[in-house]
């Protein structure tokens, strides 16, 4: 059985804060945000971001668009 990588609620926390900050920033610097984890290797990411691993900002982001908090992201033909 393949073992799944899990985030502690503290972690997924902090990065979901940081993932809402990166958007809020993003937003305020382009006037549109991509979907989070695309930010990452961008050569503007958000300095809140670097701490976190890709792992990490797709749970976040996973997370909060369960809340309700962000949108999913939108595939071609899914508009």
């Amino acid at each position: 059985m393949e073992r799944r990588e899990q985030l502690s609620p503290d972690r997924l926390f902090e990065a979901s804060e940081s993932v809402l900050l990166a958007v809020q920033q993003t937003v305020e610097a382009r006037g549109a945000c991509p979907y989070p984890p695309e930010l990452l290797g961008d050569p503007d990411q958000p300095d809140c971001l670097k701490d976190y691993t890709r792992f990490e900002v797709e749970e976040a982001t996973s997370f909060l668009v369960r809340l309700g908090v962000l949108q999913a992201k939108r595939t071609p033909g899914n508009a």
